[in-house]
Formats: C-alpha cells, sequence, structure tokens
C-alpha cells in the first residue's frame, strides 16, 4: 500500500511539472485559412493554459513587405506565460510570392487587402473580398483583446513625411497609446540616430485591420511599420521588440526572452521556414551623380537568395541622418563622383568617412573610386590616390586587365580578364603622409584615350586598389565588372574583403 501511495505521488508530481512546461511555453495548434484554394495560409494558435489577454499578430498583408511576415513567422515559437498568441504570418501568400504589394489577380477596388475590413462609417462589420473576409472571421472568432499588423514603410517618417516608416500608427484608444509609446521606448533605445527613430501616429488607415479592430471590436488596434530602407534582418529585429515590449506589458512573456534565438526556426509544412541572419548587410548610394546599369546590376546580384549580401538603397538624407550605422559596408557606383560628393553634401561626406574609420567597408566603382580619392576637395581622403591627370572623360571601351598576386588572393577568377571600362580614374600615389600605400590589386593592360586625353599614362596603370582607413578598408575599382559578363563574381567578393576589417 506504501509502495503504491509512494508511486502515485510520483506521478502526481510529474504531472504537476509536466503541466507547469506546457503552460511555460505554451501549445501551438496549426490551422490553415482558406485551404485548397490559392490563398491558402497557416494560422498559428499558442495557447498558454494560463487565463490572459488573446493578442492577434498578422504579417504579409502586402506582398513587397516581408519582414512584418519573417517576423511573424518567428514569434511562433516565442514561449507564453499567460493567454494567447494568435499568429497569421502571411497574410497575402500570392502577393508574397510575386513579392508584389497588391494581391495578384484580383480587380482593382480587392486587390489591397489592407483596405478591405469594415470600414470606419460601415453599419455592419462585414469585410469585402473572400480573403479578408476569412482573416476577420479568424478574428472575431476568437475574440482578440489586441490587434497587431506588421507592415514596412518605404522611408524613415522623420525624414520623408509622405511615408509612414518608422512609426507605430495606433486607434486612439488610451490604452492602445499608452503601449505604444512603451513600445516606441523600446524600439528606439536601439537606434543612436534620432532622425531614424520611430515615432507614433494615431488612427490606422481605413480599411485597415487595425482601424478595423478600433472601429468595430472596440479594442486597440496598431500597425508596426518599420522601414526597408534597412537591412531584413534588422526590419525584423525591430518588429521583434515592439511586439514583445507589448507581451511584457501584458503579462504574457518575461522580460529575458531572447529575440534573437527564435529567427532560425523551421522543420514541418506550415512551420515557418528558416531566415538567414549572417548575410552581409550592404548599402547602396541611390541619388545624385549615380546611375546607368550599375546599381541595378548590384541590386539583382547582390540580392539573389543564395548571395551572402543582403544590399539596401540609401539616399543623401539617410546618410546624412547616420543610417550607414545600419550597414556593414556601403557601395558608391559609377556616375559622376564630383556630384555624388555634392549630393551627400559636407556632412554626408563626414559621415562616409566616420563610417569607415570606424570599420566600414567602402567599395567604390568608377565615380565612387574617384570619390573615394585624396585628390579633390570634395572627395573623402579615405585612400592614398590621386588621378594623374584632369582629363577624365578617356571614352568606354573594353580593355585587358590583369590582376596581382594580391589580387587574386582577394577576388580570385583567371589573372587576365576583358572588362568594361568607362572613364574610371586614372590614378597613381598621393603621397598624403597621414594615409598608407594603396595596394594595386589589378592593372590596366591596355587603354582608351578619346577625346585628347593623354595617351600612355592608362596602361600598367591600377584598375583596381585597396587601402585601409584607419579601423575599415577601401576598395576602389575603376572600371566596371558588374557590368561584364562573367565577372559579375568580383565585387561581392571585394565586400567579403572589406567586412572583414568590422
Amino acid at each position: 500500500m506504501q509502495r503504491k501511495m509512494a508511486w502515485l505521488v510520483t506521478m502526481a508530481w510529474w504531472f504537476m511539472a509536466a503541466a507547469s512546461q506546457v503552460n511555460a511555453v505554451g501549445i501551438t495548434t496549426t490551422n490553415r485559412l482558406m485551404a485548397e484554394t490559392r490563398f491558402a495560409t497557416p494560422c498559428y494558435t499558442i495557447d498558454s493554459g494560463i487565463p490572459g489577454p488573446t493578442v492577434l499578430i498578422v504579417g504579409g498583408v502586402h506582398g513587397n513587405e516581408p519582414a512584418g511576415a519573417k517576423a511573424a513567422e518567428s514569434m511562433c515559437q516565442w514561449p507564453i506565460k499567460a493567454g494567447r498568441l494568435l499568429i497569421l504570418p502571411r497574410a497575402n501568400v500570392p502577393g508574397l510570392a510575386a513579392n508584389k504589394r497588391l494581391i495578384p489577380g484580383l480587380e482593382t477596388n480587392l486587390s489591397n487587402l489592407n483596405r478591405n475590413y469594415p470600414r470606419a462609417k460601415q453599419k455592419d462589420s462585414e469585410a469585402r473580398g473572400d480573403l479578408a473576409r476569412a482573416i476577420w472571421k479568424f478574428a472575431t472568432d476568437n475574440k482578440p483583446d489586441w490587434i497587431l499588423d506588421l507592415h514596412e514603410g518605404y522611408d524613415f517618417h522623420q525624414l520623408n513625411d509622405k511615408s509612414v516608416g518608422s512609426s507605430i500608427i495606433c486607434v486612439p484608444l488610451p490604452t492602445a497609446q499608452a503601449a505604444a509609446d512603451e513600445m516606441l521606448a523600446a524600439v528606439n533605445d536601439t537606434i543612436t540616430n534620432s532622425s531614424l527613430k520611430f515615432v507614433r501616429r494615431n488612427l490606422p488607415i481605413d480599411g485597415s485591420l487595425a482601424r478595423a479592430a478600433g472601429e468595430h471590436l472596440q479594442i486597440p488596434g496598431m500597425t508596426l511599420e518599420t522601414t526597408d530602407k534597412q537591412p531584413m534582418e534588422k526590419r525584423v529585429e525591430q518588429h521583434q521588440i515592439m511586439v514583445h515590449r507589448l507581451l511584457m506589458r501584458l503579462g504574457m512573456t518575461d522580460e529575458s526572452l531572447p529575440l534573437g534565438n527564435f529567427l532560425n526556426i523551421g522543420g514541418q509544412e506550415d512551420t515557418p521556414p528558416p531566415h538567414a541572419t549572417d548575410k552581409i548587410k550592404v548599402a547602396l548610394y541611390k541619388g545624385s551623380g549615380t546611375g546607368g546599369n550599375g546599381p541595378p546590376d548590384l541590386l539583382r546580384t547582390l540580392n539573389e537568395s543564395n548571395a551572402p549580401t543582403s544590399l539596401v538603397e540609401i539616399s543623401p538624407e539617410e546618410i546624412r541622418a547616420g543610417a550607414l550605422t545600419n550597414f556593414s559596408v556601403v557601395i558608391f557606383a559609377g556616375g559622376s563622383g564630383s556630384q555624388e560628393a555634392k549630393s551627400i553634401g559636407e556632412s554626408g561626406r563626414a559621415e562616409v568617412e566616420k563610417f569607415v574609420r570606424n570599420g566600414g567597408g567602402y567599395i567604390g566603382i568608377c565615380a565612387g573610386a574617384y570619390l573615394a580619392t585624396a585628390g579633390y576637395p570634395w572627395s573623402l581622403h579615405i585612400i592614398n590616390a590621386k588621378t594623374l591627370s584632369p582629363k577624365w572623360a578617356r571614352g568606354r571601351a573594353v580593355l585587358k586587365m590583369e590582376l596581382t598576386s594580391a589580387g587574386a588572393s582577394i577576388l580570385g577568377g583567371p589573372p587576365i580578364v576583358n572588362v568594361l571600362y568607362h572613364q574610371g580614374p586614372i590614378v597613381g600615389p598621393a603621397q598624403d603622409t597621414n594615409l598608407p600605400p594603396y595596394e594595386p590589386l589589378a592593372y590596366f593592360r591596355t587603354e582608351v584615350a578619346s577625346n585628347d586625353t593623354p595617351k600612355g599614362i592608362m596602361i600598367n596603370s591600377p584598375a583596381i586598389f585597396s587601402g585601409r582607413y584607419n579601423a575599415g578598408k577601401v576598395i576602389c575599382i575603376s572600371p566596371h565588372p558588374e557590368q561584364t559578363e562573367g565577372l559579375e563574381y568580383l565585387v561581392p567578393r571585394a565586400i567579403q574583403w572589406v567586412v572583414s576589417a568590422n
């Protein structure tokens, strides 16, 4: 009898411990919304088993805003200690697949999912279109206490008031506004530049899920907007920080939740796929002074799914505001070096110089190489080179280029290649005593000398050269390998070298 009682006590303790573990982590169930249709998408319910609030999190409403979807997917693995999480990571599956904002194949008045929920002055609570109706039914059936919709703006709101990027837009309820301010404080603690910090805006757009939450369910609804001018990992992390802070406020999770541990998840069907977090974050200057085929070629090459890099275009205003702190490498491509310098201005040039000095990588291609040199009042003076002649308009041609042993080690590929050239800098040492000597990585072995430019100075001059600037590294490329078929590998390998310093 005593032995049986001891066994029962042991089993009771085991079940209590198991129940405690379930409550700490939550039980996740998966269903499919609109199964057997092109809109079919998984939705997750994470139930702690302990009374508490119900929070609905939706991502991927606009198909060209993937960070919200990725962040919502990562939250499917979050442990909660009270209440329920309802997560719909990929609301607009066709749009996400096509990388299109709107739902492909629908008439115009139904294609924007973020306008299809019950309107403010609408007497009934009916959504428009099959997909919005299914999501609205999922919401109303589960009676959430909060609704969060994860989006991305195209710019920083403080720099461009036409964009809602880097903001929390909440319904004008005191509970929502107080929570939003706490969420803002959490995410802004991770941002050093005041111009890039998040702000609170009131009243989500009519027809959005967040607005319908306030108007028809009388519950706090929020649209969380990151900014797609930042690397994917940064946007995902910012969404995570804001949502996590709300869950902490509601008593649903602990302060110690390590957000980064929940980025790599995956497994079976309907389980969110893993996401790479180790891609090199690269900023590509986009503004006055640059153009041609180089930037789109770089965007395509550096953003390929299997590429080790993640490239985002960055404006002069964002450079001046300090946005380079979000990146490991900056690229200035072809165009006009003096116009690039004028566009970013003196304060922008100071930000680029500081970025490289503190360990950032710099890649200058053609105009960007001119910009890096020490030979002009407007240049960055981050590499000890200057142009050999004021006559720069040498023309356009395919020339022979030979890699040095250092260049072969860094850049790889065959030792002698044909490369497109279009008026890039022809340089020699600048003799700047404040800078270390540059190292040639490749030489021109043939030349073009149109428009009365001096002949002979181009042959055996550096076509690609590198240098160190304090804690940072610089590679300047006079020709255009990114526009030369078969040489697309060269810029990514240059990035690998300059990023090794930081």
